[in-house]
């Protein structure tokens, strides 16, 4: 499995996880503590995208860097 769908059901537990809690608690401030978690939900979902793209090499060579 690739990194980009491990990270995909990962979060698709979570909020499912989240979304059941919601449901079968009465208390408000656990379904307020929760529903600021989700408020992070987009953001989350909008870094999948990272998982697309192939990694960056960062490492600049030696001469680069002045060790001739």
């Amino acid at each position: 499995m690739s990194e980009y769908n491990e990270y995909v059901t990962a979060v698709n537990k979570i909020f499912d996880y989240l979304s059941k809690m919601k449901t079968g608690w009465n208390s408000l401030d656990n379904k307020n503590y929760i529903e600021s978690i989700e408020e992070y939900k987009s953001i989350v979902v909008s870094e999948a995208d990272k998982f697309k793209e192939p990694p960056q090499n960062n490492i600049e060579s030696l001469e680069a860097l002045g060790n001739d």
